[in-house]
């Protein structure tokens, strides 16, 4: 029974190459019939007349309103956002688009009147064709994906133009794949992955959608908005998949007696991601770390700029970007300067030397720091006397920063500027590392046994 299926399948797949190969073989021989017979006719040369025509007039229209377009839009354009390449996209299509606006009333008019019109078919069929790929791909790809979905879609365009399309399907469907019990076409694999990397695509695009209107309305918070935004974006990776599955005919109930040891094989080879993906969420929920915040991570210390799903990208003073995983924000040791306050205390260490008017010393420091224009003024800066060193007399600076994404080392620079500058006015030493040597005199050279 299984080798009468199979031959029956086989059969299926070789009419279907010969009614191919007769639709093209005649497709060939009409072309070839068409440039002997009616290419030079008047008719025909008429129609290609309007049609360079059309195409000069519409090349021309698009010169020119994208000259007038590229002056009103030249501020949106030059920036490296969705919005600017909406209008970049935009100007390429002005002329296939003004075709197209030419093409269909004319290919209307010229079917209702009974009119010789297979060049003007052609040629209105490809730039709607082009106009439509163009826009697909700029809405839901990045370049190179555009391009090679372009090429996709193109394929199918030209089979539809001249009509092979049905019996490149009829090859497809007849080319089976055999999978346990479950039997697939080619046909069959290629919408489902046509499918899946549409809806795909649309899901990514609905939450960035939904990322960029939770982000503009200002009512939540960033932590918040990146959970809601993680999720949403999870949900439609598992409803694609399911839909996927559902269009190529995956029985559901088969495929739960296989989940089990597939989520053990994934739970131990992809261990690593899935305990960042968790330790995200958690950070998310409970808000301890928050996009704008600033921490230390061990030597690291800067801006929080985004939180993701894997890992949290840190911004150091340096402008260098650090992608710390998820997983070592709770593991390890972090400081938030930012989690109940943005405000963060300095401690600046300032010797003087012995014998120098301490009073006087702590009062210029605090007169430093008062006039940087970062720091503070409530709680006011303070000068503390700390301690009595080997060959100074050690003073601690305290004072606050509310700013502390801008650096802290900066700040500090400019306080012991004008510590030092007040000093050296009001004669106050810096002191220096001293020792005292002292020299004993020897005893008497001692006597050889």
């Amino acid at each position: 029974m299984t080798s009468l299926k199979n031959t029956h399948d086989d059969w299926d797949l070789i009419l279907a190459k010969l009614h191919l190969f007769d639709k093209a073989k005649q497709l060939w021989h009409t072309a070839r019939a068409w440039v002997t017979q009616d290419l030079l006719e008047v008719d025909t040369l008429y129609e290609l007349g309007v049609l360079a025509a059309i195409f000069t007039l519409s090349w021309l229209l698009a010169r020119r309103l994208r000259g007038v377009l590229s002056r009103r839009w030249a501020g949106v354009i030059a920036r490296d956002d969705r919005r600017a390449q909406w209008r970049r996209d935009f100007l390429r299509l002005l002329g296939p688009v003004i075709s197209l606006a030419f093409l269909w009333p004319l290919y209307l008019f010229s079917t209702h009147a009974g009119m010789d019109n297979d060049l003007l078919t052609l040629c209105a069929n490809a730039a709607g064709a082009w106009v439509l790929i163009r826009l697909v791909t700029a809405a839901l790809f990045k370049p190179f994906w555009a391009r090679l979905f372009a090429v996709f879609i193109w394929i199918i365009a030209a089979l539809s133009i001249f009509g092979l399309l049905s019996q490149v399907v009829q090859v497809l469907d007849a080319m089976k794949l055999t999978v346990g019990s479950l039997k697939l076409s080619l046909l069959d694999l290629l919408e489902s992955l046509l499918f899946f990397t549409i809806l795909l695509r649309l899901g990514i695009r609905a939450g960035s959608y939904l990322e960029d209107r939770l982000a503009a309305s200002g009512e939540l918070e960033p932590s918040t908005r990146t959970l809601i935004g993680l999720l949403s974006k999870t949900a439609i990776l598992v409803v694609v998949g399911i839909l996927s599955l559902e269009i190529i005919g995956v029985d559901m109930d088969m495929l739960t007696v296989f989940s089990g040891a597939l989520g053990f094989g994934l739970g131990i080879g992809l261990r690593t991601v899935f305990s960042n993906l968790i330790s995200g969420i958690i950070i998310m929920v409970d808000k301890s770390i928050r996009p704008g915040d600033v921490i230390w991570i061990g030597d690291v210390f800067g801006k929080v700029t985004a939180l993701r799903a894997r890992y949290a990208a840190v911004v150091t003073r340096d402008g260098q970007e650090y992608l710390i995983p998820n997983e070592d924000l709770l593991s390890r040791q972090v400081i938030n300067c930012s989690y109940s306050s943005r405000e963060v205390r300095l401690k600046v260490p300032i010797g003087i030397a012995y014998g120098s008017d301490v009073e006087l010393a702590m009062s210029l420091a605090v007169q430093a720091a008062q006039g940087v224009p970062r720091i503070l003024e409530s709680p006011p800066p303070v000068c503390r006397l700390v301690g009595l060193g080997d060959s100074a007399i050690n003073l601690s600076m305290r004072f606050w920063i509310a700013d502390p994404e801008h650096g802290v080392s900066n700040v500090t620079t400019d306080v012991l500027k004008k510590v030092l500058k007040l000093f050296a006015e009001k004669g106050v030493e810096i002191p220096f590392p001293q020792q005292d040597v002292r020299i004993k005199e020897m005893s008497a050279k001692p006597e050889r046994a």
